[in-house]
């Protein structure tokens, strides 16, 4: 029985992972379980499993970083099994270089995992990718089945097409190709052109498969509507140069034929058929960072992304483009621009993720600005209408502008009604006071209720109002205060008590102040008339 440690940082991911693979099935001995990089750490130089299947991102220390430290100290048996959400995706091209034997997205599926552990078991077994290909066909054909799911090819046909090549993968490596159009700003097309177009593209991708067939340089492992995805199979000695050599040529010649501009997803290259789905999901991944970078060409190689935000950034960035709108403090445009950075960096690789974030922020900050009834017009309207804007983007910098272009109508607009907004605030802080009138209220938590600063706060507060927060809470203590000395048979410092006074000698000489005599003598000169 092979060793294994499952570590995430997630009791509920543990749990799962324990009971998603009949580990015993496989010839594995769960060992230990692991929550966080360091304790997973000291477990394995305890332990020495034969496999870890960890998390990318836990406390303490990422599950790279554990790897990495093992590889330094000389502890090279553990095979490494890496699971992690979309927007870590780029840590993979590190993990497969530091020998990883797989990288798998959350939800994990029971087939994925399994695959990723054989794949490693074999590994451990000393399989060389060549033997374990000649011994099971079957790899391949789970391949092309895993990835074409609901594809009109059945795995068999998949696999028939590749062994038809008759490639020689002798002193050869594998890369990922994934090849599409050149995604441009969507626009109103003559009636039938639509139709005309998908049957370009159809012939196109047969033609470009059609080229890596001839020269026996490539093979189709999936075709979708708008892009194909294909392995390349190039020299060794070519390695540093087989874009140029033979990707590139075959580029130019579609691009002319056809009147169009490819878009490149290059994946990481292997000599390891035991890694080609990671071949595939890194040139994807590629593809698709084309709404980030804006380039033809990506080479997932050269892809180099570094987290400095977190989700309690990106929620302080949301309240300061709040406040900044609220204050009218000149920042609001300079609070969206850093907004619209940090979104960028979380989500990083996956632009239905940022866009989805950028219509739940836009939502929620436009809620709550109707909900202090600063916005004019149908707020749900409005946030459908940016929605398909921002919908129509292909690039980030695009719905970036759609963005800015959105804040600085608005703000316009809240700040053309800024005597109706400061109303509005007002009021409800009145309220505010009027409910809490006995709490130890101070002008910074009535400043914050209101979302300004304390010196934005007093001058409104005495603009509205005619006098200042302190005046208008004393008042409103001594009207309370009035009520009880005219209806209850409370002593006097119980009644300072009830309206806020922790000090009777305060609360007799604010009454004074404001009456011109002491409570008791008010109360005793009410019932004498």
């Amino acid at each position: 029985m092979k060793k294994v440690i499952l570590a995430d940082d997630e009791i509920v991911i543990l749990n799962g992972l324990q009971k998603l693979i009949h580990w015993e099935e496989l010839k594995l001995e769960l060992v230990g379980v692991a929550e966080d990089g360091q304790e997973l750490l000291e477990m394995v130089k305890e332990k020495k499993p034969h496999l870890v299947v960890s998390d990318i991102m836990m406390p303490r220390a990422t599950g790279l970083e554990v790897l990495k430290q093992l590889k330094e100290e000389g502890r090279e048996d553990t095979k490494f099994i890496f699971i992690s959400g979309y927007e870590e995706f780029s840590f993979a091209r590190e993990a497969i270089a530091l020998g990883a034997v797989d990288y798998l997205l959350k939800p994990v599926s029971r087939e994925d995992l399994e695959s990723a552990i054989k794949k490693a078991t074999n590994q451990i077994e000393e399989r060389t990718a060549v033997e374990a290909f000649k011994d099971d066909e079957e790899y391949l054909k789970d391949l092309f089945q895993t990835i074409n799911e609901g594809s009109v090819f059945d795995k068999n046909t998949l696999y028939e097409r590749f062994a038809d090549t008759n490639m020689d993968f002798t002193d050869k490596f594998f890369v990922g190709l994934s090849v599409g159009l050149l995604p441009e700003p969507r626009k109103s097309e003559p009636a039938g052109s639509f139709a005309k177009r998908n049957l370009a593209r159809f012939t196109m991708f047969n033609r470009l498969i059609e080229l890596f067939r001839e020269e026996k340089t490539g093979f189709l492992l999936q075709k979708e509507e708008n892009k194909i995805h294909l392995i390349g199979v190039f020299p060794n000695e070519d390695k540093h140069c087989f874009y140029e050599k033979y990707v590139h040529p075959k580029r130019m010649e579609i691009e002319m034929e056809y009147d169009i501009n490819l878009l490149v997803g290059i994946g990481m290259r292997t000599e390891d058929m035991a890694c080609l789905k990671n071949v595939y999901k890194t040139a994807k991944f590629a593809n698709e960072l084309f709404f980030f970078e804006e380039r033809a060409v990506i080479d997932f190689e050269d892809i180099k992304k570094e987290y400095h935000v977190s989700f309690e950034d990106y929620q302080q960035g949301v309240e300061n483009v709040f406040h900044s709108i609220i204050a009218k403090d000149g920042n609001v445009l300079k609070n969206v621009q850093c907004l619209m950075d940090m979104i960028r960096q979380i989500h990083y690789g996956n632009q239905y993720a940022a866009k989805a974030r950028v219509m739940h922020f836009t939502g929620d900050l436009g809620m709550k600005l109707h909900n202090y009834k600063l916005l004019s017009g149908d707020f749900y309207h409005m946030q459908d209408k940016l929605q398909e804007k921002v919908e129509s983007q292909v690039t980030f910098r695009g719905m970036h502008t759609c963005i800015m272009n959105h804040y600085e109508q608005l703000i316009a607009e809240i700040y053309r009604t800024e005597k109706s907004k400061d109303t509005v605030l007002i009021e409800t802080v009145k309220k505010y006071i009027q409910n809490h009138y006995a709490d130890d209220l101070s002008v910074k938590e009535l400043a914050d209720l209101a979302c300004v600063s304390i010196n934005y706060f007093s001058a409104m507060f005495k603009r509205e109002t005619g006098q200042n927060y302190k005046a208008y809470l004393t008042g409103i203590r001594m009207e309370k205060a009035l009520e009880l000395l005219l209806n209850t048979d409370l002593k006097t410092y119980e009644i300072g008590e009830a309206v806020g006074y922790n000090n009777v000698r305060r609360f007799v000489d604010a009454f004074k102040q404001l009456y011109g005599m002491s409570p008791m003598d008010y109360r005793k000169k009410h019932y004498k008339n």
